[in-house]
């Protein structure tokens, strides 16, 4: 194996070596990095690493991009020698050239992110400092505001100091009342003294006079005694009595179960008739209802009926008005029934004239004419149009 692929293979180990943290980058190495300042971070751990990883990066850069190239030209030099493997020659041509190629596209994608570092580097380096302006602002304000405080703490403290004076003089005056409290209790006490000797005195009249008491109702108990006995004697004679008022109340309980008895049947009927009486009720709230029902159907038929018989009415004037027409009509068609007839009458009478007339001969004319008599028409039962049978 080559020099060069040895840097190559340090080159591509020291990569992974980069990402530990807090170790030099270069590969073999485990020291610590230097604590970090302003600017960019340290990833070596020293200068001479620093270089060192610089020149296996270049040696591997270098690598990446001559053997393919030395490589290429050897076997460009073969190719009059191997004409007849030139398509396998050729292939591997293309192949050390694009791995060349690739080896110079990693070479300058490197440089370009190590430019973007190193400008992330500054910008990071920008933002530190920035940060330490605002720390340094930070730290005199707050260096001001500390004069500040020490300022209203000696304030406070002359304020406590004056407080301190109010409170011993205050302590002084205390001290006097409490003296003077003292001198009051002295004589207090003297005076308590005093009246516990008054009272003690008291008290022993006292005891004398409960002595004198306690033998008073000792009597009294002997005679309370003494009724007890009678009253126990009586008790005997009630208690007799008492026996013979349960026997009795016994007889009465059972005349009172029996009433009892007759009472819950009464209550059972007066329940029954309340139940009775409520079915009443409901029935005559249902009537009630009904008969509301019914007055209000009956109040909607009589304002109907009193349309109807407005109607009625009406119409009877109608009717009377109808009624006087036809009579009027009717005395009219009498009238012309009248004068029907008594034209007809006249009409049947020149017929039958004109008809005897006609039935005359020439010597009946003469011999009227003797006679000197008016001739007169023939009158026959079947002529329709006698006078016997008016039309």
């Amino acid at each position: 194996m080559s020099s060069d692929d040895t840097a190559a293979e340090a080159a591509a180990t020291a990569v992974p070596q980069a990402d530990r943290e807090g170790e030099c980058a270069l590969a073999g190495c485990a020291q610590p990095l230097p604590p970090p300042g302003r600017g960019r971070p340290a990833k070596y751990c020293s200068k001479a690493h620093a270089d060192q990883a610089s020149r296996d990066r270049r040696a591997a850069d270098a690598a990446a991009l001559d053997e393919p190239l030395r490589r290429a030209e050897s076997l460009a030099g073969r190719l009059p020698e191997a004409i007849g493997g030139l398509q396998e020659q050729l292939t591997v041509l293309t192949d050390a050239l694009a791995q060349a190629q690739a080896g110079a596209l990693a070479r300058v994608q490197r440089a370009e992110a190590e430019a973007v570092a190193a400008r992330q580097a500054e910008a990071d380096a920008d933002a530190r400092a920035a940060e330490a302006d605002r720390v340094r602002a930070r730290a005199e304000a707050a260096a001001a505001d500390a004069v500040q405080a020490r300022r209203a703490a000696e304030q406070e403290a002359e304020r406590d100091r004056a407080a301190l004076a109010q409170v011993r003089a205050d302590t002084a005056e205390t001290i006097a009342a409490h003296t003077q409290l003292r001198d009051a209790a002295r004589e207090a006490q003297a005076a308590a003294e005093a009246a516990r000797d008054a009272k003690t005195a008291e008290l022993r009249e006292a005891r004398q006079a409960h002595e004198q008491d306690l033998a008073r109702r000792d009597a009294a108990i002997r005679a309370q005694t003494d009724q007890l006995d009678a009253a126990r004697t009586d008790l005997a004679r009630t208690i007799e009595a008492l026996t013979a008022a349960r026997e009795a109340l016994a007889t009465a309980s059972g005349e009172a179960r029996t009433q009892r008895t007759r009472a819950e049947a009464a209550e059972h009927a007066r329940d029954a008739a309340l139940r009775e009486l409520q079915t009443t009720e409901a029935r005559a709230a249902a009537l009630d209802r009904r008969v509301h029902e019914l007055q209000t159907a009956a109040d909607q038929a009589a304002g109907e009926a009193a349309d109807t018989r407005a109607a009625l009415r009406a119409c009877e004037a109608v009717s009377d008005r109808l009624e006087t027409a036809l009579e009027a009509a009717r005395a009219e068609a009498a009238e012309q029934r009248e004068r029907a007839a008594r034209a007809e009458a006249a009409a049947a009478a020149a017929e039958a004239a004109e008809a005897a007339a006609a039935a005359q001969g020439p010597g009946d004319d003469r011999h009227d004419q003797d006679d000197g008599q008016t001739p007169r028409p023939e009158t026959r039962p079947d002529n329709p149009r006698s006078p016997q049978q008016p039309t």
